[in-house]
């Protein structure tokens, strides 16, 4: 690309406002009681810090999982077919002997890029895999699955879990077949969920790589023996620890590798929903990158050994973003700083949750993630200009994140998305538009990533 047309990019890009088609939606759920009522706000990019090496286009937005749909994943196969799943408002069909999320997921398939999209489901009246889980296409063609729950097995140290296999691009699925997690010290017992029940269980959450030597990794986030702290909001809620656990049998077992990060005094959740990548490029070849959430800062490792030992998580540097900026949102709260007696409260802390990463063909790292403005309070007025979805560029391995760029501001969202790129330099971006009480619905929109040449 020449410089005259990236400079016009430049211009359309600063211009642009695209607006989302309005999509009813009926509530049947525990947490759509009292609905409030539907708003369309439009998508648009807003740049935090700007790198000229990057020039972004939005494209429309589309609904995925018609008139439903929160918190939604993303897969994209070998073959271009992505696989998209999110909670729904039904409840779960309690399938016998699985653990289940509160809600039941909703799954569709497209084979075009984004453009139509298919419902999908392994067996009818049947709870599927649960994608939070993560998924990968292996080099022999192979798509393992693996659902999120890891539940406690009847040896100690060990947990069981579901992992679901195709051989032709998601036509077909097998399974589940149960497989076995070694996860010494591990403690099932003793933490609730963060809404307060009692969950006995470790979570894998969004990433399978496939090293090159043929073993598997994905991370989990879990509670060890001596693990304690309680979490900053949920006292029943013990902090969680993320670990690596690989198999080396094609995903048919999987034993603890190493912890990426625990530490009783970060955030108030510890190290959760963590998401792994593989640097393929540069001067980090090789290198593993791990991003968690921690109920405050999304927090950063990594690994140059295949995940045997890891760097101390740091708080990822994300400039132009501060959760502890109160005074840009703690007015639409009833909250005047001004006032003699005014005391900041934590509640009033901003979240950054689900981080999301991937490489692009061209060496490029993206980070999606949500921030919550305030934590918890967002639900009752999400306007403030700093809630919502973003997307973060690295063009040096992970070091820094040169260009962050919001695409939803101040709009009903539960700040959950996942990005893949389906075409060179071209992403597609899932996201919901609700909220806890508010209907809506998950959708999907192209992002164009033009990167300068004269500016490498």
């Amino acid at each position: 690309m020449n410089k005259k047309r990236f400079l016009l990019l430049c211009l359309l890009m600063a211009g642009r406002q695209l607006s989302a088609t309005t999509v009813p939606n009926r509530d049947e759920s525990w947490f759509l009681t009292d609905t409030l009522p539907r708003e369309n706000v439009p998508n648009r990019l807003i740049t935090i810090t700007g790198d000229p090496r990057f020039a972004l286009v939005l494209h429309p937005s589309a609904p995925i999982i018609a008139h439903d749909g929160r918190q939604p994943f993303l897969f994209l196969s070998g073959q271009g077919t992505l696989f998209c799943q999110a909670q729904l408002t039904a409840p779960p069909f309690r399938t016998k002997d699985k653990q289940v999320f509160l809600v039941r997921m909703g799954s569709a398939l497209s084979r075009d890029g984004g453009r139509h999209w298919t419902p999908w489901t392994h067996q009818a009246n049947h709870d599927d895999v649960n994608l939070e889980g993560g998924a990968v296409q292996c080099a022999d063609g192979t798509i393992l699955l693996l659902d999120t729950y890891v539940m406690e097995g009847k040896t100690p140290g060990h947990g069981i879990g579901e992992l679901w296999k195709s051989h032709d691009d998601l036509r077909t699925v097998e399974g589940p077949f149960w497989v076995d997690f070694k996860l010494p010290h591990i403690r099932w017992q003793g933490s609730s969920n963060d809404i307060g029940k009692t969950e006995a269980s470790a979570r894998l959450h969004r990433s399978i790589l496939e090293l090159p030597g043929g073993d598997l990794l994905t991370t989990l986030y879990c509670r060890f023996e001596g693990d304690s702290a309680a979490s900053g909001y949920m006292p029943t809620m013990l902090k969680s620890r993320t670990v690596v656990v690989r198999s080396r049998d094609h995903g048919a077992s999987w034993a603890y590798l190493a912890t990426v990060g625990v530490d009783s005094g970060v955030g108030t959740e510890g190290f959760a929903e963590p998401v792994l990548a593989r640097v393929s490029q540069g001067a980090h070849a090789g290198r593993l990158i791990c991003i968690m959430r921690t109920g405050r800062q999304l927090h950063q490792a990594h690994s140059d050994d295949n995940g045997v030992t890891w760097e101390h998580p740091q708080p990822m540097r994300l400039p132009g973003l501060d959760i502890y900026r109160v005074q840009d949102w703690e007015g639409l709260f009833g909250y005047d700083p001004k006032a003699p007696d005014f005391v900041p409260r934590d509640e009033m802390n901003g979240s950054m949750v689900d981080p999301e990463l991937i490489e692009m063909r061209d060496g490029t790292l993206v980070c999606g993630f949500g921030l919550r403005a305030p934590e918890k309070r967002y639900k009752q007025d999400w306007h403030t200009p700093r809630n919502g979805n973003y997307l973060a560029f690295s063009c040096d391995g992970g070091d820094s994140w040169s260009h962050i760029v919001q695409y939803r501001s101040g709009a009903p969202t539960t700040q959950y998305m996942g990005v893949r790129e389906i075409r060179p330099g071209v992403l597609y971006v899932v996201y919901d538009d609700s909220m806890w009480k508010m209907p809506g619905a998950a959708r999907g929109f192209e992002l164009e990533v033009h990167r300068n040449p004269l500016t490498q």
